[in-house]
């Protein structure tokens, strides 16, 4: 048995995140078609327009479960909205360039994708910071 261990520790320093990159990456590159780009979209802007009413609805209780929370809620919660944002402009620029494809997509695509699930990420930390009246 040890030797079967030594060879699953050979091949991947650490399974989760092995099982992370190639979850993420599987994702990715199935968005080639619209049906697959609208199905992410299904999913994400789903999953945004449920968590901005939550906010809308129970911010109060939103805010008291986080101040109870350990770190790890913050960090897996700025992952969540992080991969979230990130899909749906992925999802958003593969329909996009399938119908208007220009010569740098494939690096412009990452990086758009990368700036909407930061954005995301700022949009969330502006809701729970500010007051709204």
């Amino acid at each position: 048995m040890a030797l079967f261990n030594d060879k699953i520790d050979e091949k991947y320093d650490d399974p989760a995140s092995a099982v992370a990159t190639s979850a993420f990456s599987d994702i990715t590159d199935s968005i080639i078609d619209t049906h697959s780009a609208v199905k992410v979209l299904a999913i994400t802007v789903t999953a945004q327009i449920g968590a901005l009413l939550m906010f809308y609805v129970s911010k109060d209780k939103v805010l008291e479960f986080l101040e109870d929370s350990e770190n790890d809620v913050w960090i897996y919660g700025s992952i969540v909205i992080f991969v979230i944002g990130f899909l749906t402009a992925f999802a958003v620029y593969r329909l996009a360039a399938n119908k208007w494809h220009h010569q740098n997509s494939a690096i412009f695509i990452w990086l758009v994708s990368i700036a909407a699930g930061l954005l995301n990420i700022a949009i969330f930390l502006v809701l729970i910071n500010f007051q709204m009246k």
